[in-house]
């Protein structure tokens, strides 16, 4: 019979790659978003100062070759070059604060006022270059003094009004990563509080159940009790030390169910048998903490419980490949309830879908006499 995990996700995150939703689930740990909305190297470079810079050093490298070509004179084009686009450069910081108070919504008031302040800037860059080339003689000789006033003047309208669609498109782009990221903080806040959620049921669950089996065996067998008790601050010491850490390696997870079932077998004795077994490379595999508490309990709970006959408990681990198959299986039948929520596997299958979204494998079935429980979890946790 298999049981696999339902993948209820929350609606905004549906679509999203398994990069993608990790990247959401890496604020459990405090950890920085392992994506953005744009690519690495955009995101660094996508800022005004650097997009602005970046554009007119760029723009000053080809109108120094063209003023080069002419002059005929490399220090001439130079100087003007250095003098000119400087000044256009700062020009363009002082329009920003205009643009900036238009909002992000780019419309038709704002493509006026766009044409308008390009022409604007560039009829300010004609004048003063012409007065700079009048002050210093570097004159193109190729034009009259009027032909070289409305050349300047249609180059810089037509580089200003390129600079202000630019400067529009980048403000549009950087107010949408601004909301993306704000959502993405909104997601990722609501899986900690949910994974948060998710861990602290297991513990009280684990306790109320082992308080109520030392309660049993105290009247008739109070060196027993005393037993457990020991065992259950041993296990309890355990998960203080663990409780702020939702990865461990699975030989700290197994560490903890054998803890857990030195309780149990204080209570049952010779009925409870127990073997755990694990290969090196799964032993050093990051699982998230106490996944497997929930099913060893189901073990206890329906096969020791249900009946008095003994119960053979394995949990055997092994890697192949990037899978980690982890296997727990237990003497008996399966319980008659199997599709209600007497297994108490929602949590298991919640925290599953957390922490290996779409890739994870959950099996429930019976096998020669066995109930068996298969986890085949594919690559590292999500939330590590």
């Amino acid at each position: 019979m298999n049981r696999p995990g339902p993948l209820s996700l929350y609606p905004e995150t549906r679509g999203l790659t398994r990069a993608g939703f990790c990247s959401i689930n890496a604020a459990v740990n405090g950890r920085t978003p392992g994506r953005l909305p744009l690519r690495p190297w955009m995101a660094k470079l996508l800022t005004f100062p650097k997009v602005n810079a970046m554009a007119w050093l760029a723009f000053a490298v080809i109108v120094f070759f063209v003023r080069w070509m002419f002059h005929h004179n490399a220090t001439e084009a130079l100087g003007l070059t250095l003098i000119v686009e400087s000044a256009g450069f700062l020009l363009s910081l002082s329009i920003r604060p205009v643009y900036d108070r238009l909002g992000s919504v780019f419309e038709i008031r704002t493509a006026v006022v766009a044409v308008l302040v390009s022409l604007s800037a560039a009829t300010l860059i004609s004048i003063f270059t012409h007065w700079v080339a009048g002050l210093t003689g570097w004159h193109n000789p190729h034009f009259t003094p009027f032909e070289n006033i409305m050349l300047r003047l249609l180059l810089m309208w037509i580089v200003f009004l390129g600079w202000s669609f630019g400067f529009f498109w980048l403000k549009a782009e950087l107010a949408l990563r601004s909301e993306t990221q704000i959502a993405e903080e909104a997601v990722r806040e609501a899986h900690r509080m949910e994974l948060q959620m998710l861990r602290a049921q297991l513990d009280p669950h684990f306790l109320f159940n082992s308080l109520n089996g030392i309660n049993a065996e105290i009247p008739a067998h109070p060196e027993a009790a005393a037993e457990m008790v020991r065992k259950l601050s041993g296990y309890l010491r355990y998960s203080l030390d663990h409780r702020k850490r939702s990865v461990s390696p699975l030989s700290d997870e197994l560490d903890a169910m054998e803890a857990y079932l030195d309780i149990e077998k204080a209570r049952f004795g010779e009925r409870l048998s127990v073997s755990i077994k694990a290969t090196p490379e799964a032993r050093w595999r990051r699982v998230p903490s106490f996944l497997l508490q929930p099913l060893v309990e189901n073990a206890i709970k329906h096969g020791l419980l249900a009946t008095r006959a003994p119960m053979d408990l394995t949990i055997d681990a092994g890697v192949a490949g990037t899978d980690l198959r982890i296997t727990i299986s237990n003497t008996g039948t399966f319980p008659a309830d199997a599709s209600s929520d007497g297994l108490g596997l929602d949590t298991l299958q919640r925290r599953l879908e957390l922490h290996y979204p779409r890739h994870h494998d959950f099996q429930l079935k019976t096998q020669g006499g066995s109930v068996v429980a298969v986890l085949i979890l594919r690559g590292e946790p999500c939330c590590a």
